[in-house]
């Protein structure tokens, strides 16, 4: 196990460093290998490799092998050790397989792994909460399906399914094409109206919320539309901006009235995926690619250092618990402080590099007054989540102090100071490298981040001082339901579904339908055997009762 982990480690380094080959050298590598050629029928597999695909999967080697050796402390003593590993193992390669082919074929089927195998991974605790989890996670991923399959009877007109090489040769309307792969891309990444499933994924051990949430399934939507962005050129995507906008209020939030540590940080994972939909609509692909990888890192991060809090407090997830954290283990609370500051943007972490950048680009982009309104509150509202959530782990009192243990794990601390280093310095890295562009804004515009952090900050202990909002339970009621959608999707759904089910059991297997085709046919057939085998076996009596009839007619007839 020891020695895969070193070949995931391995990959990352052997595929960053080609990865600034291939960009440098503008090298693009298209590997075609046949599988099957008959009468003119050819069945072949593509393999894309350029600076994108190499680059992204070295990121999903390196957070993998930090999460699975990582896994190995936290997963100690389970008794399905074992087969998490080969689950975790099985995600993996399905993503690597999404990651390097432009075929929609063989994209189905990397999409289909990961939503089957990540349905496997949310039911792995098994109970009854893990069950309804799964149950929309895969439902949810399904549905995606719908809209790629009719994607791909869309290019079965033009006689092949690698659409990478039709880029530059469609001369038709795509408008079709185009809505059903945004579809696709939202179920996949949780875009309103498809978001309730994000939360729900939860249930999951915290390694695999760690892998989903960064670099895995959640941002194979994102991965889509930027393989599929030559046909986001000529196309209106102020729809795709609205959308965006929209999922990044209503996560924010969310996260701003939760309670539960792993749901705050799932709803802060929806709030930048949100965050780069809206980056690709004003039509920056290199910006927002490279948001996505510097994103995965620091939330990779806090996903572990909660993980290690969630361990320490024998399962509790409830911050109002925690407390005094950063007395008790100052190592994973200053990597859970960093990874939150990156979050942030504050200057010169990794976060800073590229969320600074988008923000400097949307000054400069013409859109509406309410567009930027909502834009920055939704930005404001980032800052307000993550200092509560500061608040309530480092500076409140601890009420659950009797029932801590902290335990010291050596595969946990080294796989968290990793990603620790490459929070720190991995985001200039990347815009050293890969970012060739430049432009400046107005003093006041670049100052504007730091003011609303500052006033967040300010606002927020007063908030936590002052919880009015928290008073009227019908407005955090609404807004922490996402609107109403956890109700919908779960609740309201699966209770009239299980009614249903539970109706036309009544109706069908307990019912006069089920007696007459089971009971009372069963009962007729055991009538008609018995009298027929008494009649039969009886040949005196069939003999004297057959010449009585027959006397009978003769003489009525004669």
């Amino acid at each position: 196990m020891l020695f895969s982990l070193n070949c995931f480690f391995f990959f990352f380094f052997f595929f960053f460093f080609f990865s600034i080959y291939f960009y440098e050298f503008n090298i693009v590598v298209l590997y075609e290998w046949v599988l099957f050629d008959m009468n003119g029928f050819n069945l072949t597999l593509l393999l894309l490799f350029d600076w994108i695909s190499l680059i992204f999967m070295s990121l999903v080697f390196l957070i993998s092998g930090c999460v699975l050796f990582y896994s190995i402390g936290y997963m100690m003593g389970d008794k399905m050790f074992i087969r998490f590993f080969y689950f975790v193992f099985m995600f993996i390669l399905s993503m690597i397989f999404f990651i390097l082919i432009p075929d929609l074929i063989s994209i189905l089927i990397g999409w289909d792994g990961l939503g089957l195998i990540s349905y496997c991974l949310v039911i792995y605790y098994q109970n009854s909460l893990s069950m309804i989890s799964g149950l929309l996670t895969v439902l949810i991923n399904r549905f995606g399906d719908v809209f790629l399959i009719l994607s791909i009877g869309f290019f079965f007109n033009f006689g092949c399914w690698h659409f990478f090489l039709y880029n530059f040769f469609f001369d038709i309307d795509l408008n079709i094409f185009i809505y059903l792969i945004l579809f696709t891309s939202f179920t996949s990444s949780a875009q309103f109206p498809f978001s309730f499933w994000l939360p729900c994924a939860m249930a999951a051990p915290t390694p695999v919320s760690s892998l989903v949430h960064s670099s895995t399934l959640v941002t194979s939507g994102i991965y889509l539309l930027i393989r599929f962005n030559i046909y986001l050129m000529n196309f209106n995507t102020y729809f795709l901006m609205y959308i965006s906008l929209l999922t990044m209020f209503m996560s924010s939030l969310n996260a701003l009235l939760e309670n539960d540590l792993k749901k705050i940080i799932a709803f802060s994972t929806l709030s930048q995926l949100g965050f780069m939909f809206f980056v690709l609509s004003m039509g920056c692909l290199t910006l927002c690619f490279i948001h996505l990888l510097i994103h995965a890192i620091f939330k990779s991060l806090l996903f572990l250092c909660s993980g290690y809090f969630i361990h320490c407090f024998f399962g509790n997830q409830d911050i109002r618990f925690m407390g005094g954290l950063l007395f008790q283990c100052p190592y994973v609370s200053s990597c859970f402080f960093i990874s939150l500051l990156c979050l942030c943007g504050f200057p010169f972490f990794s976060g800073f590099y590229s969320k600074d950048f988008i923000l400097e680009f949307f000054y400069l982009f013409e859109s509406s007054n309410l567009i930027f309104f909502f834009f920055l509150l939704s930005v404001f509202l980032t800052f307000m989540y993550s200092i509560r959530l500061i608040y309530y782990l480092f500076y409140c009192e601890s009420f659950f102090f009797p029932l801590i243990s902290f335990k010291y794990s050596l595969y946990m601390n080294l796989s968290m100071i990793f990603l620790y280093m490459f929070s720190l310095g991995f985001g200039s890295l990347l815009y050293w490298l890969f970012i060739d562009f430049i432009f400046f804004v107005d003093f006041s515009f670049k100052m504007l981040p730091l003011f609303i952090m500052f006033f967040s900050l300010f606002l927020c202990f007063n908030f936590l001082k002052n919880t009015f909002l928290l008073n009227s339970g019908y407005l955090v009621f609404f807004f922490s339901s996402m609107f109403y959608m956890n109700y919908f999707s779960s609740s309201f759904f699966l209770k009239r579904f299980f009614s249903f089910s539970m109706v036309c059991m009544n109706l069908i297997d307990n019912g006069w339908l089920e007696y007459f085709l089971t009971g009372g046919l069963i009962s007729l057939l055991n009538w008609f055997s018995k009298n027929f085998s008494l009649f039969f076996l009886n040949s005196f009596y069939i003999y004297m009762v057959s010449f009585f009839i027959y006397i009978f007619f003769f003489l009525l007839f004669f």
